[in-house]
């Protein structure tokens, strides 16, 4: 909860400077970057959370790592956090900055499941109906999970309407296993 909090401020804080300098998504893109790498090496992620690791050292570390991939305003906000011995939120930070962004933005991250790959024409029609129902611009994540049977479940945030039919076949089961009428 305390972590949550701090990140939500943090993040505030850098969303409300990139808007007002017109770096909102140069930042956007530059937090990409940033979880990316710390998603890709355990070594990097271990690093910025070890206390035993001088704030000096992480700085020095960071401006090696990002200074020639990200901008200014993102190496200097990295650079603060480790002034501030607060280095180790960095991965909660763009979580929460990402979050504040694309509801600044009117976006709505959202992912799409199905059993196989959805054609470009089911693609559209799905965007469409989420788009008219959430009256917000919806950024899909598309992903093949082969439990499904058949089917899709859409999960934005912690909603998930799940239309597969390995859900239709469980809700069946337990109707009948229950003794109640289809």
């Amino acid at each position: 909860m305390f972590e949550q909090k701090v990140s939500s401020r943090y993040a505030q804080a850098v969303l409300s400077t990139a808007i007002s300098t017109g770096f909102a998504d140069r930042v956007f893109d530059d937090f990409i970057i940033i979880r990316d790498t710390i998603k890709s090496s355990r070594e990097f992620y271990t690093f910025l959370k070890s206390p035993i690791i001088r704030f000096w050292q992480k700085k020095k570390v960071f401006q090696e790592v990002f200074s020639s991939s990200v901008s200014e305003l993102t190496l200097n906000f990295i650079i603060l956090l480790a002034d501030k011995h607060r280095e180790s939120l960095l991965p909660s930070i763009i979580a929460q900055y990402q979050a504040q962004y694309n509801a600044e933005n009117n976006r709505l991250p959202v992912e799409i499941s199905s059993a196989v790959a959805l054609s470009d024409d089911l693609k559209k029609k799905i965007m469409t109906r989420l788009e008219g129902y959430t009256k917000k611009t919806v950024l899909p994540e598309y992903s093949i999970d082969k439990k499904l049977k058949g089917g899709i479940t859409v999960r934005i945030d912690d909603w998930v309407f799940d239309g597969s039919i390995k859900n239709q076949l469980e809700i069946l089961f337990k109707k009948l296993s229950e003794g109640k009428e289809i």
